[in-house]
């Protein structure tokens, strides 16, 4: 599910590698929602955009190091 019919997306922030994906924030140049990218090489075709609150926008924005690695391993877990 997106935000708009046809989004393009603007980078933010790159949040790194974890379970064979890189992971990336990325805004609605529309609308302006926050999204997660998610890309891997088992799909190199293929990017995935989940919409985040603004709230779990800025938990990703506020971690790093080993505390954004579990916030994006437990994303992935659950989504």
């Amino acid at each position: 599910m997106s935000c708009c019919a046809g989004p393009k997306y603007v980078y933010e922030e790159e949040l790194g590698h974890v379970e064979s994906v890189d992971w990336d924030l990325v805004r609605c140049s529309s609308c302006g929602a926050t999204s997660l990218a998610q890309w891997s090489e088992y799909a190199p075709d293929r990017t995935y955009y989940d919409p985040l609150t603004a709230e779990q926008a800025e938990q990703f924005r506020r971690t790093s190091g080993r505390e954004r690695r579990i916030l994006l391993k437990r994303w992935y877990a659950d989504h």
